[in-house]
């Protein structure tokens, strides 16, 4: 760049396309409705100011990338803002849609070599991401199942319905040799054997979507804090409380005087992160608030139901991935071979007129078990181990730290006191041990399973 170029690149790279204290501004009305990520938003923002660079400076037509193109769409309907930022190319750049013409293929092509030409001579290599994906989905590189082995619940449980009949006359010799004391020993033993190689294949399974997802994309290195916290918690509420948490401790917010349940503006002051302007202007504006309204209105607003959306996303692609589809047919297949050997006792049972009751008991006792352990396992480990790759691949804040390193998250006296006092339920100690230890607890209940061994040889589990 000469001299005159590199002025006229500082100007429009310090362009201030929004407020910082907006709460709908552009780069989140942008990435709120195309569901990008912050860090990509914030390079799609750099790289569309580099290509207007290029059209103010270029006596031939440049042609953006399509995601430029969404970036330029958008700021054209900021009319303000758009004709301040063409008096500070000192041109005015006009957006040509394409028509379809005849010769316009080439004319297209010619310009978008051009384009790439002129960026690697003033700024080098294009960011790859930018200039070529179609969408921040296209960004997310990780193997998706087949449709044809990705079932959901209902079609693994019809499939295992119709193939229960044929296991039955599968199962039927084996457990004719079977004592009613073996097998209860068996159907215990099995169940917590079950459990302990599910929690071995699910921490395989999202360990290695993970690995892959994270290591190979670049944008899954550059997700913000918040983002990162939205992924592994799933709670917009949470965010909310503990930004409420910090502009106590910054003392920015106190409860009120005239009511102990209403927050209040303490010190008016802006702060530097879009969230906590958020509540501090809802705050303001809404002299009747409460604790609960407050983080229920602020949760609503596009700057947190963006995060939700992206982490939504990210989620549907790890579940629908190659790697854990593929494990959770191994379990569903071990499901089918356990059930498939209880509910064989039970129909034997019933077939050779033998008491089931007790059976009966033990094959609810290990589907209550088996539901509630299935119904925490997952996202128990999905965070776990999406944590464990924040932990070395993430940027970080001190919440994001507590929740990695399963701390308890501790908040101000005051806010404590306006939760219990405004009814609010504070958010449980985030632990994925304290969800393994209640689901190693109910298995062990199901250790009691054993007073069944009291029913000696009465056929009371199905057997003779």
């Amino acid at each position: 760049m000469n001299k005159e170029e590199l002025l006229l690149w500082k100007k429009i790279k310090a362009f201030e396309l929004e407020k910082p204290d907006e709460e709908y501004g552009f780069s989140i009305k942008l990435s709120y409705e195309n569901n990008w990520s912050i860090a990509f938003t914030e390079d799609a923002i750099l790289e569309y100011k580099k290509f207007m660079f290029l059209a103010a400076i270029s006596k031939q037509m440049v042609s953006p990338s399509h995601i430029i193109d969404v970036v330029w769409h958008l700021h054209l309907t900021f009319s303000d803002s758009y004709q301040k930022f063409c008096d500070a190319l000192g041109k005015n750049v006009k957006h040509i849609p394409s028509t379809g013409k005849a010769g316009e293929r080439e004319t297209l092509r010619n310009a978008v070599n051009f384009t790439k030409e002129s960026y690697q001579r003033y700024f080098g290599e294009q960011n790859k991401t930018i200039w070529t994906v179609r969408t921040f989905e296209d960004t997310i590189q990780i193997e998706q199942a087949s449709r044809a082995i990705n079932l959901d619940n209902s079609q693994l449980i019809l499939l295992g319905v119709v193939l229960a009949v044929p296991m039955f006359f599968a199962w039927k010799p084996l457990l004719l040799t079977i004592n009613n004391p073996n097998f209860i020993f068996i159907v215990i033993a099995g169940l917590l054997a079950m459990i302990g190689v599910f929690e071995l294949l699910i921490n395989v399974s999202f360990k290695t979507a993970f690995e892959s997802l994270i290591q190979k994309n670049p944008y899954m290195m550059k997700l913000h804090p918040s983002e990162s916290f939205q992924v592994a918690e799933g709670k917009l509420d949470k965010q909310v409380l503990y930004k409420i948490n910090d502009l106590f401790e910054k003392e920015h917010i106190d409860v009120s005087k005239e009511s102990t349940k209403t927050l209040t503006i303490k010190e008016s002051k802006k702060s530097d992160n879009v969230i906590e302007n958020a509540v501090l202007n809802y705050i303001e504006n809404t002299p009747e608030n409460d604790l609960r309204s407050t983080i229920n209105e602020i949760t609503k607003k596009p700057l947190m139901t963006r995060l939700s959306s992206l982490a939504n996303h990210i989620l549907d692609k790890v579940y629908n991935s190659k790697q854990v589809v593929e494990y959770k047919i191994l379990i569903s297949v071990i499901l089918f071979i356990y059930y498939s050997f209880l509910f064989s006792r039970l129909l034997l049972g019933v077939q050779r007129e033998k008491p089931v009751t007790i059976l009966l008991v033990l094959i609810i006792i290990s589907l209550v078990v088996s539901y509630f352990y299935l119904s925490d396992v997952y996202q128990r480990i999905f965070r776990k181990q999406f944590l464990s790759a924040a932990k070395t691949k993430l940027a970080s804040d001190s919440y994001l730290d507590h929740l990695i390193h399963n701390e308890y998250i501790q908040l101000v006296g005051a806010l404590s006191t306006l939760i219990i006092v405004s009814g609010y339920q504070r958010p449980k100690k985030s632990s994925w041990s304290d969800s393994s230890c209640s689901s190693c607890s109910s298995c062990s209940s199901c250790s009691s399973c054993s007073s069944c061994s009291s029913c000696s040889s009465c056929g009371g589990c199905g057997g003779d």
